[in-house]
């Protein structure tokens, strides 16, 4: 869970637990249980959001650094190739090859 998540249900809970403590005091200034409860569903939502995107980031972080590592092999590999032409035929015949370096 991100540190501004976390933090915010930690802030979050406090606050209900000691409008929880004073609520007929603070019942005259329209705070209510009800509001309270709903505050407290909103925090167990964020929470469990937290949770799916923290998991969503680690798998999509583990899917970059494969497309990354893919695409270094598949640029090694192109440049390999390459060099099959481009040391083995004058460099007007290249673009017969595919290649479209001018030099």
């Amino acid at each position: 869970m991100s540190k501004t998540v976390d933090l915010q249900i930690e802030k979050s809970k406090e606050l209900i637990a000691g409008y929880r403590k004073n609520l007929t005091e603070l019942k005259g200034k329209g705070v209510t249980a009800e509001a309270l409860d709903k505050m407290e569903t909103e925090l167990s939502t964020l929470k469990k959001l937290s949770v799916d995107c923290d998991a969503t980031r680690e798998a999509l972080s583990a899917k970059v650094q494969r497309v990354n590592e893919t695409l270094e092999r598949v640029k090694n590999d192109f440049l390999e190739t390459k060099k099959v032409v481009r040391n083995n035929y004058p460099q007007e015949q290249w673009i017969k090859f595919g290649i479209q370096d001018k030099r």
